[in-house]
Protein backbone atom coordinates (compact mmCIF):
# COMPACT_ATOMS: atom_id res chain seq x y z
CA UNK A 1 0.00 0.00 0.00
CA UNK A 2 1.08 3.55 -1.20
CA UNK A 3 0.81 6.39 1.08
CA UNK A 4 0.78 10.22 -0.21
CA UNK A 5 2.25 13.03 1.35
CA UNK A 6 -1.17 14.37 2.83
CA UNK A 7 -2.47 11.00 4.29
CA UNK A 8 0.91 11.07 6.11
CA UNK A 9 0.55 14.53 7.49
CA UNK A 10 -2.97 13.50 8.21
CA UNK A 11 -2.37 10.41 10.14
CA UNK A 12 0.39 12.07 12.12
CA UNK A 13 -1.79 15.15 13.02
CA UNK A 14 -4.34 12.49 14.54
CA UNK A 15 -1.97 10.56 16.29
CA UNK A 16 -0.81 13.41 18.10
CA UNK A 17 -4.92 14.41 18.68
CA UNK A 18 -5.41 11.23 20.23
CA UNK A 19 -2.15 11.11 21.88
CA UNK A 20 -3.36 14.42 23.14
CA UNK A 21 -7.04 13.29 24.33
CA UNK A 22 -5.96 10.32 26.23
CA UNK A 23 -3.00 12.17 27.67
CA UNK A 24 -6.12 14.64 29.09
CA UNK A 25 -8.28 11.74 30.12
CA UNK A 26 -5.39 10.16 32.16
CA UNK A 27 -4.95 12.88 34.06
CA UNK A 28 -8.43 13.32 34.76
CA UNK A 29 -8.83 9.74 35.83
CA UNK A 30 -5.52 10.37 37.92
CA UNK A 31 -7.19 13.37 39.50
CA UNK A 32 -10.26 11.25 40.44
CA UNK A 33 -11.12 9.45 43.82
CA UNK A 34 -11.10 6.10 42.45
CA UNK A 35 -8.23 5.74 39.65
CA UNK A 36 -9.05 2.89 37.54
CA UNK A 37 -6.16 2.89 34.59
CA UNK A 38 -6.96 1.75 31.15
CA UNK A 39 -4.76 0.68 28.37
CA UNK A 40 -4.94 3.44 25.60
CA UNK A 41 -6.11 1.28 22.25
CA UNK A 42 -4.13 0.97 19.55
CA UNK A 43 -6.84 -0.27 17.13
CA UNK A 44 -6.87 2.18 13.87
CA UNK A 45 -10.11 4.62 13.82
CA UNK A 46 -12.29 3.69 11.32
CA UNK A 47 -12.11 5.60 7.81
CA UNK A 48 -14.49 8.35 7.28
CA UNK A 49 -16.86 8.67 4.50
CA UNK A 50 -15.95 11.81 2.31
CA UNK A 51 -19.04 13.57 0.85
CA UNK A 52 -18.28 14.21 -2.56
CA UNK A 53 -19.91 17.12 -4.56
CA UNK A 54 -22.16 16.38 -7.20
CA UNK A 55 -20.47 17.02 -10.99
CA UNK A 56 -22.33 19.52 -12.98
CA UNK A 57 -24.47 18.57 -15.94
CA UNK A 58 -24.19 19.33 -19.62
CA UNK A 59 -26.25 22.08 -19.20
CA UNK A 60 -24.68 23.81 -16.16
CA UNK A 61 -21.72 23.63 -18.13
CA UNK A 62 -22.69 25.23 -20.99
CA UNK A 63 -24.80 28.32 -18.51
CA UNK A 64 -21.78 28.63 -17.21
CA UNK A 65 -19.59 29.22 -20.31
CA UNK A 66 -22.42 31.25 -21.88
CA UNK A 67 -22.55 33.49 -18.46
CA UNK A 68 -18.59 33.60 -18.38
CA UNK A 69 -18.97 34.62 -22.19
CA UNK A 70 -21.46 37.15 -21.66
CA UNK A 71 -19.52 38.72 -18.65
CA UNK A 72 -16.45 38.56 -20.40
CA UNK A 73 -17.77 40.30 -23.60
CA UNK A 74 -19.35 43.13 -21.55
CA UNK A 75 -16.08 43.83 -20.05
CA UNK A 76 -13.96 43.25 -23.18
CA UNK A 77 -16.76 46.00 -25.00
CA UNK A 78 -16.54 48.49 -21.55
CA UNK A 79 -13.14 48.66 -21.55
CA UNK A 80 -12.55 48.61 -25.31
CA UNK A 81 -15.61 51.57 -25.36
CA UNK A 82 -13.58 53.68 -23.11
CA UNK A 83 -10.04 53.56 -24.32
CA UNK A 84 -11.70 53.81 -28.42
CA UNK A 85 -13.75 56.91 -26.49
CA UNK A 86 -10.34 58.03 -24.95
CA UNK A 87 -8.18 57.57 -28.54
CA UNK A 88 -11.08 59.20 -30.46
CA UNK A 89 -11.34 61.87 -28.70
CA UNK A 90 -7.18 62.59 -28.53
CA UNK A 91 -7.21 62.42 -32.48
CA UNK A 92 -10.14 64.08 -33.23
CA UNK A 93 -8.64 66.95 -30.78
CA UNK A 94 -5.83 67.08 -32.52
CA UNK A 95 -7.36 66.68 -36.31
CA UNK A 96 -9.63 69.75 -34.65
CA UNK A 97 -7.27 71.83 -33.53
CA UNK A 98 -5.83 71.75 -36.79
CA UNK A 99 -8.89 72.26 -38.90
CA UNK A 100 -9.74 75.43 -36.98
CA UNK A 101 -5.98 76.79 -36.99
CA UNK A 102 -5.91 76.86 -40.68
CA UNK A 103 -9.55 77.90 -40.81
CA UNK A 104 -8.54 81.11 -38.13
CA UNK A 105 -5.11 81.73 -40.19
CA UNK A 106 -7.44 81.70 -43.65
CA UNK A 107 -9.89 83.92 -42.03
CA UNK A 108 -7.51 86.31 -40.20
CA UNK A 109 -5.39 86.75 -43.25
CA UNK A 110 -8.51 87.43 -45.51
CA UNK A 111 -9.73 90.05 -42.95
CA UNK A 112 -6.28 91.76 -42.61
CA UNK A 113 -5.57 91.99 -46.45
CA UNK A 114 -9.12 94.02 -46.41
CA UNK A 115 -8.15 95.98 -43.61
CA UNK A 116 -4.98 96.93 -45.34
CA UNK A 117 -6.68 97.59 -48.87
CA UNK A 118 -9.44 99.79 -46.78
CA UNK A 119 -6.63 101.75 -45.50
CA UNK A 120 -4.84 101.95 -48.32
CA UNK A 121 -7.34 103.14 -50.15
CA UNK A 122 -8.68 105.86 -47.04
CA UNK A 123 -5.25 106.81 -47.24
CA UNK A 124 -5.08 107.39 -50.90
CA UNK A 125 -8.33 109.68 -50.32
CA UNK A 126 -6.71 111.21 -47.71
CA UNK A 127 -3.88 112.44 -49.77
CA UNK A 128 -5.84 113.25 -52.91
CA UNK A 129 -8.05 115.16 -50.66
CA UNK A 130 -4.73 117.31 -48.99
CA UNK A 131 -3.73 117.55 -52.71
CA UNK A 132 -7.05 119.31 -53.48
CA UNK A 133 -7.61 121.29 -50.45
CA UNK A 134 -6.58 124.68 -51.36
CA UNK A 135 -8.32 124.65 -54.82
CA UNK A 136 -11.58 123.37 -53.11
CA UNK A 137 -11.09 126.05 -49.74
CA UNK A 138 -11.45 128.86 -52.06
CA UNK A 139 -15.37 128.82 -52.61
CA UNK A 140 -16.41 127.80 -49.10
CA UNK A 141 -14.27 130.22 -47.37
CA UNK A 142 -16.36 132.95 -49.30
CA UNK A 143 -19.55 131.24 -49.04
CA UNK A 144 -18.76 130.96 -44.97
CA UNK A 145 -17.83 134.99 -45.41
CA UNK A 146 -21.42 135.25 -47.02
CA UNK A 147 -22.91 132.76 -44.30
CA UNK A 148 -21.59 135.07 -41.31
CA UNK A 149 -22.78 138.24 -43.12
CA UNK A 150 -25.88 137.04 -43.54
CA UNK A 151 -26.19 136.44 -39.86
CA UNK A 152 -24.83 139.58 -38.91
CA UNK A 153 -27.23 141.28 -41.28
CA UNK A 154 -30.57 139.64 -39.00
CA UNK A 155 -31.20 136.90 -41.39
CA UNK A 156 -31.79 134.17 -38.76
CA UNK A 157 -34.14 134.54 -36.39
CA UNK A 158 -35.22 137.50 -37.49
CA UNK A 159 -33.32 139.94 -34.57
CA UNK A 160 -34.87 142.80 -33.35
CA UNK A 161 -32.25 144.91 -33.78
CA UNK A 162 -31.66 144.98 -37.72
CA UNK A 163 -35.63 145.06 -38.08
CA UNK A 164 -35.72 148.31 -36.15
CA UNK A 165 -32.82 150.21 -37.74
CA UNK A 166 -34.57 149.26 -40.95
CA UNK A 167 -37.98 150.61 -40.32
CA UNK A 168 -36.54 153.57 -38.75
CA UNK A 169 -34.52 154.56 -41.78
CA UNK A 170 -37.76 154.49 -43.56
CA UNK A 171 -39.44 156.36 -41.36
CA UNK A 172 -36.58 159.03 -41.66
CA UNK A 173 -37.18 159.21 -45.23
CA UNK A 174 -41.34 159.73 -45.21
CA UNK A 175 -42.91 163.52 -44.73
CA UNK A 176 -44.43 162.51 -41.32
CA UNK A 177 -42.79 160.34 -39.37
CA UNK A 178 -44.95 157.85 -36.79
CA UNK A 179 -47.31 157.26 -40.10
CA UNK A 180 -48.82 154.18 -39.85
CA UNK A 181 -47.08 151.06 -41.87
CA UNK A 182 -47.98 148.16 -43.36
CA UNK A 183 -45.81 145.43 -43.61
CA UNK A 184 -46.77 143.44 -46.66
CA UNK A 185 -45.40 139.89 -46.43
CA UNK A 186 -45.82 135.88 -47.91
CA UNK A 187 -48.46 133.46 -45.91
CA UNK A 188 -45.68 131.51 -45.72
CA UNK A 189 -43.68 133.68 -44.00
CA UNK A 190 -46.23 135.09 -41.97
CA UNK A 191 -45.23 133.07 -38.61
CA UNK A 192 -41.96 134.56 -38.35
CA UNK A 193 -42.32 137.92 -39.29
CA UNK A 194 -45.41 138.43 -36.60
CA UNK A 195 -43.13 137.30 -34.16
CA UNK A 196 -41.07 140.84 -34.89
CA UNK A 197 -43.68 143.44 -35.97
CA UNK A 198 -45.83 142.56 -32.73
CA UNK A 199 -43.10 142.96 -30.51
CA UNK A 200 -44.72 145.64 -27.94
CA UNK A 201 -41.44 147.21 -27.53
CA UNK A 202 -41.44 148.58 -31.51
CA UNK A 203 -41.25 152.22 -31.61
CA UNK A 204 -43.93 152.14 -34.44
CA UNK A 205 -47.25 149.99 -35.27
CA UNK A 206 -47.61 148.06 -38.31
CA UNK A 207 -50.21 146.32 -39.96
CA UNK A 208 -49.40 143.30 -41.02
CA UNK A 209 -50.61 142.76 -45.37
CA UNK A 210 -50.51 139.07 -46.40
CA UNK A 211 -49.78 139.32 -50.28
CA UNK A 212 -49.11 135.91 -52.27
CA UNK A 213 -48.03 138.36 -54.97
CA UNK A 214 -44.78 139.04 -52.47
CA UNK A 215 -41.57 137.16 -54.42
CA UNK A 216 -40.15 134.64 -51.95
CA UNK A 217 -37.29 136.17 -49.76
CA UNK A 218 -38.97 139.30 -49.79
CA UNK A 219 -40.78 141.56 -47.30
CA UNK A 220 -41.70 144.99 -47.84
CA UNK A 221 -42.62 148.56 -45.92
CA UNK A 222 -44.96 150.52 -47.06
CA UNK A 223 -46.22 154.29 -46.15
CA UNK A 224 -47.94 156.89 -48.12
CA UNK A 225 -46.35 155.32 -51.29
CA UNK A 226 -43.21 154.99 -50.10
CA UNK A 227 -41.50 151.42 -49.97
CA UNK A 228 -38.69 149.44 -48.63
CA UNK A 229 -37.63 145.67 -48.82
CA UNK A 230 -36.50 144.20 -45.84
CA UNK A 231 -36.45 140.83 -46.74
CA UNK A 232 -33.78 137.87 -46.96
CA UNK A 233 -33.12 138.52 -50.59
CA UNK A 234 -32.63 142.36 -49.92
CA UNK A 235 -30.16 142.14 -47.08
CA UNK A 236 -28.51 138.83 -48.63
CA UNK A 237 -27.87 141.05 -51.45
CA UNK A 238 -26.42 143.90 -49.50
CA UNK A 239 -23.93 141.39 -47.79
CA UNK A 240 -22.84 139.47 -51.46
CA UNK A 241 -22.13 143.15 -53.06
CA UNK A 242 -20.15 144.06 -49.49
CA UNK A 243 -18.08 140.97 -50.10
CA UNK A 244 -17.64 141.46 -53.54
CA UNK A 245 -19.70 138.65 -54.91
CA UNK A 246 -22.30 138.68 -58.05
CA UNK A 247 -25.73 139.48 -56.01
CA UNK A 248 -27.65 138.74 -59.29
CA UNK A 249 -27.24 134.86 -58.89
CA UNK A 250 -29.68 135.42 -55.52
Amino acid sequence: MTYSLDSVYKAAEESRARRAAEEAELEKELSASLRVWKPPSFDPRPPTEISRAPLPTVEEVEAIRAEAARLGMEAGHATGYAEGKQEGFTAGHLEGMQKGHEEGYAAGYDQSKAEIERLTAALNALLEAINELPHAMGEPMVELAYQIGERLSGKEGMERTPFVTAVQEALMRLPKPGEKLFFRIRAQEAESWKKAVEDPGLPFKCTVVIDENVPEGHAYVEAQGMRLNVGEQARRALVRTALGLDASAE
